[in-house]
């Protein structure tokens, strides 16, 4: 599949056929495609989390589900109509994953330079007291894996759809996120970034969204 042709194609799909589990031999070659991604220092931070198991991938849409209908109800009692909307929408666009054959959850692994041989957060305070106060080192040390995380994403999101898959990349339940590092026994040093169901879509494929124009989007810097 040319590359400019999976860009524009690709889709985030919410509906799949529970009934087409996904081969081996494709989770790895989606999985590889992430790994192939650019990342600061070639550290690459990314580690993911394959879940096949039905009814763990249920119960994980379900915990997202949960708590933000439980929010949304006590918005409303308490009269916050807007708050109980915004719920309700994260409610259906982060829960409805329980019938996907397929999820996949990205995290990040803190930034280490190894020769450094002392913790991020120690290299940016120890720097803004030498005098670093006006630059922000968060971006290049801190910040920089889940870039390289979204990365990563991307990669598997084109891989999987030039597969026959569709896809849909999720950071609602991250907001549940103790929760899924119970049910999936994530490793605390690692960092919840993206929750990516896939499968076969369960219908045609939905016309595309309207894309602002270059144009509108771009500024050439004329000195």
């Amino acid at each position: 599949m040319d590359l400019g042709e999976a860009i524009k194609e690709r889709r985030s799909v919410r509906k799949y056929k529970a009934d087409r589990p996904i081969p081996q031999e494709h989770i790895e070659a989606i999985v590889e495609a992430g790994c192939w991604a650019p990342s600061s220092a070639n550290t690459q931070p990314w580690r993911f989390v394959v879940v096949t198991d039905r009814e763990t991938i249920a119960a994980m849409a379900g915990a997202v589900h949960d708590v933000f209908q439980t929010i949304s109800k006590e918005a409303l009692r308490r009269g916050e109509k807007r708050v109980a909307a915004f719920c309700r929408f994260v409610r259906g666009h982060g829960g409805f994953f329980a019938d996907a054959p397929l999820v996949i959850v990205a995290c990040a692994k803190p930034f280490e330079f190894p020769l450094l041989k002392m913790p991020t957060t120690t290299l940016v305070e120890t720097i803004r007291e030498i005098g670093g106060m006006e630059v922000d080192f968060e971006p290049i040390v801190v910040d920089t894996v889940q870039k390289s995380v979204a990365m990563a994403v991307q990669n598997m999101l084109l891989k999987a759809h030039s597969l026959g898959y569709g896809t849909c990349p999720m950071d609602a339940p991250i907001a549940v996120e103790r929760t899924l590092r119970e049910m999936l026994g994530i490793d605390d040093g690692l960092r919840l970034v993206m929750v990516v169901p896939i499968g076969i879509p369960a219908s045609a494929r939905v016309r595309a969204p309207n894309r602002l124009p270059v144009v509108e989007v771009t500024r050439y810097h004329q000195p």
